[in-house]
């Protein structure tokens, strides 16, 4: 039975939600996203054992979720965002401007506008549409608080100080906005409405996100938090005993874990066949025999009756599908129940990813079965995890030859010899 007080935060997102539809008229779609969200704020209180989800609750969600760093960075970017949002509106009963104004004027903004419908017209999605305007429009806000209003009054300084004062800490934030500006100036010369390409001055690069060494445990790390991680005695442990399973053995995203339905498992044929939520490429995974019998088990006496189509659910009403999020601190809470030193290193889902990926590489598994079995499209992105064994790297070292003595005397001429 849910908490009184749980009860009384989704009455205040029936109001939040209510909120957002008339107050600031957002989509259907929007709305149920934010309200998801603040689902999966509740979903954390619950897993703390904290039913009041007051301010300071949202504020150690925050502090939660900027810590975990295997939440994708979209999702996770999302769930920061309703989260401030449902701060704002439990401290002042409203919610402000859920958008950044985009504002296009004078003579400049004119122009920026025509270069935004050519974009349209070259079938660009609305997502890159919508980069294009907000770069320009933070751009041209920047150019009128320094008065200037006519494209001819751009100089090159102009937009190199633009960019100083760019946050340096989002550093892909800061290249897609100079590769925006470098093309609309581009754009203004190719159109003749610049008689000189201004761009040719502005540094261009390519940003590259470099990744962390991934967090890995060893065998006997991950079979101690599988035996004594949860209490499969309880509905809510053989829940969470099947989710790392298919973190641990099957090494799926969290994502993908939770999107998991019944139409998924193809019992007849011993496989799991899914979709993947992040890339949208199909994976089909062995019924591997200690998972199958973990997900008779959930269903015959762990699972809520349900009309939902998703295996997974949390453990109290309204039961609803489990958010990403919410297996952090399942696997979090079996590393500590384990035993298992977790300090300094990454403990989510995707950690047992890794390890997974770790394990085989250590099996002298070939590289394209490794990315078959964590569903890349390329091996390129399994190559991540090749820094992770340096056993396996050492068998990639070659000899060094030995050079004879009549290499280096040729390089006993005037003015070499004494330095060799």
């Amino acid at each position: 039975m849910k908490q009184p007080q749980a009860l009384k935060f989704c009455d205040v997102i029936d109001r939040a939600s209510q909120y957002l539809k008339e107050s600031h008229q957002l989509s259907e779609k929007t709305v149920k996203k934010h309200k998801d969200n603040w689902h999966c704020l509740l979903d954390f209180a619950e897993s703390q054992g904290l039913f009041f989800a007051g301010e300071s609750i949202c504020e150690q969600y925050i502090d939660y979720l900027l810590r975990d760093r295997q939440e994708m960075q979209n999702a996770r970017r999302s769930l920061l965002y309703s989260v401030k949002l449902m701060q704002e509106y439990i401290r002042c009963g409203q919610i402000l401007s859920t958008k950044e104004p985009l504002e296009f004027h004078g003579e400049i903004g004119i122009l920026m506008n025509e270069y935004v419908m050519e974009k349209i017209s070259e079938h660009l999605r609305k997502s890159s549409i919508h980069t294009y305007q907000l770069q320009l429009s933070r751009f041209l806000r920047y150019l009128s608080d320094n008065y200037i209003a006519h494209v001819q009054e751009v100089k090159v300084e102009h937009i190199l100080l633009y960019i100083r004062q760019l946050p340096v800490e989002h550093k892909s934030n800061m290249y897609i906005a100079v590769s925006i500006i470098k093309r609309f100036i581009t754009w203004l010369f190719n159109r003749k409405i610049l008689t000189i390409n201004l761009s040719l001055h502005i540094p261009s690069g390519r940003y590259v996100q470099q990744s962390e060494l991934p967090a890995i445990y060893t065998r006997e790390e991950i079979t101690r938090m599988l035996e004594e991680g949860v209490d499969r005695g309880y509905p809510t442990g053989k829940r969470n005993y099947l989710i790392l399973l298919l973190a641990a053995r099957l090494g799926l995203r969290s994502s993908d874990i939770c999107n998991l339905k019944f139409e998924n498992i193809q019992w007849e044929n011993n496989i799991i066949l899914i979709e993947q939520v992040k890339t949208g490429r199909t994976l089909e995974l062995p019924l591997l025999a200690d998972v199958g019998n973990a997900i008779i088990d959930y269903l015959r006496y762990g699972r809520p009756v349900s009309a939902e189509p998703y295996i997974l659910l949390t453990s109290n009403l309204p039961y609803r599908k489990m958010q990403p999020s919410a297996t952090f601190c399942v696997v979090t809470s079996a590393f500590k129940r384990a035993g298992v030193n977790i300090s300094n290193k990454k403990h989510g889902a995707h950690a047992l990813r890794h390890s997974l990926a770790a394990r085989m590489l250590e099996g002298q598994t070939m590289l394209p079965v490794i990315s078959e079995v964590l569903g890349h499209e390329k091996t390129d992105s399994s190559m991540y995890y090749l820094r992770i064994d340096i056993n396996s790297l050492s068998a990639c070292v070659l000899d060094v030859p030995s050079v004879g003595s009549k290499f280096y005397e040729q390089f006993k001429f005037s003015g070499y010899g004494n330095s060799i």
